[in-house]
């Protein structure tokens, strides 16, 4: 069941990324920088999208780069080396308690309830 659940997340904001950013001029190549903390097994359907071409057919050039941190990753999005994070939500909290005057802001993220053992979006 957690399984399906993270798969659907992952589905969810890729979901999400492509909406707006299709809605643009088909006849404009967009380019959209994304990083990642890490290689996962729950952005799966973000992989074979990029693979079999379906960014470019709503096009969209999607660049993702592994960053192996959520530091590392945040920094990125932080000097405009990257247009999307994909990392947890404490990344945010950590740049917002640093005094940031560009905050950081989460649209969609996972968080486990571990008394109540619930996810919730």
């Amino acid at each position: 069941m957690k399984k399906w659940l993270k798969i659907s997340f992952s589905l969810l904001i890729i979901s999400i990324l492509i909406i707006p950013l299709a809605a643009c001029g088909k006849d404009e190549v967009k380019n959209v920088r994304i990083g990642e903390v890490t290689r996962s097994i729950f952005y799966a359907p973000q992989y074979v999208a990029i693979e079999k071409g379906f960014f470019k057919e709503q096009g969209l050039n999607v660049t993702l780069t592994t960053t192996a941190g959520g530091d590392k990753t945040m920094t990125a999005l932080l000097s405009d080396s990257i247009d999307v994070a994909l990392v947890g939500s404490e990344t945010s909290i950590y740049v917002s308690t640093q005094g940031s005057n560009d905050p950081v802001i989460n649209f969609a993220h996972v968080i486990q309830n571990i008394i109540q053992g619930k996810y919730f979006i």
